[in-house]
């Protein structure tokens, strides 16, 4: 496949139509930080995929992938100076070539593809809107003749076109380099290489083989039991091998359906990966959005509270602040009405009335005892009398209590207020200050409440929680979609052990058989001997297969350790190995490493990933182009060149896109062009379109410059 024009129109900082043509071999876009490289990259995904990568809402040094349709993607410039009711359109239209979908087998029969995309939107109040659906046509020309795809086969020509088990070794950024397959998993291996090889062609040819040795023996053993007669025990050894083999037969039958839906459920696994990629902001949004709407009612709860506990306490004392002198003032007045209180006693005892209490005196009455002299109270006694005429004076004075008591009251009243009157103003300046306080916190609180809208490009919350319900989805989807795969996991594991445990049973079985039917015997069934050569091209096919694939792992170590070395232009620490899964070993000791660097570890993916594609164009004759933003982001300036050199060997195709090459001018430039056989070399730069106009992004486009 050759990619061989990119036309970009109103598409981020690209203003207007640019125009990118593409050849074979190695092809670079050049530019700074914020050029229009990554921008490049997203015209490709927007159009295949769908989704764009761009920074994140909650921190612009991390980036992300979003559903396109949630995305703005005209410059800035064409909003700026366009008016109010007019119609602006975004378009991308990419040609490539490829071999003819519809062939079965690769027959090198060439059709140029073409995919058109666009979107319009409208200005309105200065605000801008989609009018139109993201449209996706895919058409080419064959035999003189025009086809558009319909709709429904978009998706599935995609997957074609670029299958989904190796699409991330295509399309890849420096910064998710990480992403790539985990190697370290051997299943990962399997999957990619039977993308890239005939191997699973030696796998069918032995099944098949195998398959058939089972159906001749069968045949075989029939046609014995009808010319020899048998015991009974005899006759259960044969049908227990019939038995046995058919059930070995039916467990490779499970085996493959498992397979095929074990694939089946990765490959939609990936899907919705992808899917997610547009949707898995809303779950962060949505716990952020739970979390400030949670803080905002607990401030307001707090913020209501204190007001509650100010108006109480404002009833109650605060509005006495101030109020000291009068207070103090107030002495006069209490004495006054202590005097006419006083004044009121009826009898001339200096004692209070309420000394003892009548309860008191009404004890020592009934008891006949003093207790305050502690004497005896005879009846008609002077000292009986006394305490009589007590009892009398206080149901004399009863007012004359109520007053003494209401005084008693007052005087603790004033004293308590004279206590309490100096912390009043402290009291309500921190009611005040805690009530402020919590304003000032609500206030950032909704800011950043509603920033989290602005920022992500939201009006409001309903949207978010729209979002999270479909990321939530989809992640169940996932979810579920894992579990079965497990469940099929589990089902492969047990179909491994119970085939085991048959073909053990089996080969006891054919031993015992062995003992009373010899190989001699039918020899002059046909069966007999087709079943000699069918089992030597079996035995033939399974040394085949197994040479195959250990020299097709052979081809990946050497192809991946070749770039390897390129890559880091030498000065590797090991090398890579290649066995039930990927690592780096020392060369002499031949253990593996750890603590690599991140150029290390990034050279050791870009080397095993891009070796795949690499031996499917020889094994295959199927070429897929690379395209990659920022892939020598790890790298050093030596080690940049280094890839840049090796790669256009590698690949029938490559698009890089990095800054790495900026500093590249003059003879150099032009030395490392021929060097690294570069076909086609542009320079992009993000500069002012009104050179005397404000430097400000709505007066700013990317500049195309053809180097070569």
């Amino acid at each position: 496949m050759i990619i061989n024009k990119v036309e970009i129109n109103n598409f981020f900082c690209y203003v207007g139509e640019n125009v990118f043509e593409f050849e074979k071999g190695l092809n670079i876009i050049s530019a700074k930080n914020s050029g229009g490289k990554s921008h490049f990259f997203n015209a490709f995904h927007w159009t295949f995929f769908d989704n764009i990568y761009v920074d994140k809402e909650s921190d612009t040094s991390k980036k992300e992938w979003k559903a396109a349709s949630k995305l703005n993607i005209l410059p800035d410039y064409l909003i700026e100076n366009s008016k109010n009711n007019d119609v602006l359109k975004s378009s991308i239209k990419i040609t490539l070539t490829a071999e003819y979908h519809r062939n079965e087998e690769i027959k090198n029969e060439l059709v140029e593809y073409h995919f058109e995309k666009e979107i319009s939107y409208k200005k309105n109040d200065n605000e801008i809107y989609p009018v139109s659906t993201t449209e996706l046509n895919i058409w080419y020309v064959k035999d003189g003749e025009t086809f558009f795809l319909e709709k429904g086969e978009h998706n599935w020509f995609i997957d074609i076109i670029f299958p989904v088990s190796i699409r991330k070794f295509m399309w890849f950024q420096g910064e998710t380099v990480d992403e790539l397959y985990d190697f370290s998993n051997p299943a990962t291996l399997k999957y990619a290489i039977n993308e890239i090889s005939y191997f699973p062609v030696y796998e069918n040819l032995v099944n098949v083989t195998k398959k058939s040795i089972t159906s001749i023996s069968d045949k075989i053993d029939k046609e014995v039991k009808k010319s020899k007669k048998l015991s009974e025990e005899q006759e259960r050894v044969l049908s227990s091998i019939e038995y046995s083999r058919n059930r070995i037969k039916s467990l490779d039958d499970k085996k493959i359906e498992a397979k095929n839906e074990q694939e089946n459920l990765k490959e939609s696994i990936f899907k919705e990966e992808e899917k997610l990629k547009g949707f898995d902001k809303y779950s962060d949004l949505k716990t952020k959005l739970t979390k400030y709407e949670y803080e905002i009612k607990s401030i307001n709860d707090k913020i209501e509270s204190l007001s509650t506990f100010g108006k109480e306490k404002f009833i109650s004392k605060w509005m006495l602040n101030k109020c000291d002198d009068l207070i103090k003032a107030s002495k006069t007045n209490i004495d006054l009405i202590a005097s006419e209180i006083k004044s009121q006693q009826k009898n001339e005892n200096p004692v209070p009335i309420t000394l003892p209490g009548p309860e008191y005196v009404q004890q020592m009455l009934d008891d006949h005892i003093c207790y305050i002299c502690e004497r005896e109270v005879e009846d008609n006694s002077p000292a009986y009398f006394a305490l009589e005429s007590r009892m009398e004076d206080f149901r004399n004075n009863q007012i004359q209590k109520i007053l003494s008591d209401n005084l008693t009251e007052l005087n603790r009243a004033k004293r308590g207020l004279l206590n309490e009157l100096p912390e009043i103003s402290q009291e309500v300046e921190k009611n005040d200050a805690d009530i402020e306080k919590l304003i000032a916190i609500r206030k950032r609180t909704i800011t950043l409440r509603d920033n989290l809208f602005s920022d992500a490009g939201i009006s409001n919350g309903s949207e978010i929680m729209l979002g999270s319900e479909s990321a939530e989805k989809i992640l169940n989807k996932i979810r579920s979609l894992n579990s079965s795969k497990t469940t099929i996991d589990r089902r492969l594991q047990g179909y491994d052990s119970d085939k085991q445990f048959e073909e053990r049973s089996l080969d006891e079985l054919l031993i015992k058989k062995s003992k009373f039917i010899t190989d001699t015997e039918g020899s002059d069934i046909s069966e007999v001997e087709a079943q000699k050569y069918i089992s030597l091209i079996h035995s033939v096919l399974v040394d085949l297969k197994s040479e195959a694939l250990n020299n097709l792992i052979d081809e990946i170590t050497s192809e991946s350790n070749k770039l390897y070395t390129k890559y880091l232009g030498g000065k590797t620490q090991g090398e890579i190995e290649i066995d039930r899964g990927v690592r780096i070993i020392d060369k002499v000791t031949r253990k593996s490493l750890s603590n690599l660097n991140t150029a290390e570890l990034t050279a050791q993916k870009l080397a095993v990933a891009n070796s795949f594609l690499s031996l499917s164009e020889k094994k295959m004759n199927r070429s897929f182009p690379l395209l990659a933003d920022a892939p020598t982001s790890q790298f050093d300036d030596d080690n940049t060149l280094f890839l840049t050199e090796n790669l256009s060997d590698s690949f029938d195709q490559i698009i890089i896109m990095s800054k790495d090459y900026n500093n590249l001018k003059g003879v150099e430039r032009e030395q490392f062009i021929k060097k690294a056989k570069i076909s086609k070399y542009y320079e992009l730069s993000n500069d002012l379109i009104d050179k005397s106009g404000p430097d400000s992004r709505t007066n700013k486009k990317t500049f195309k410059n053809v180097i070569k």
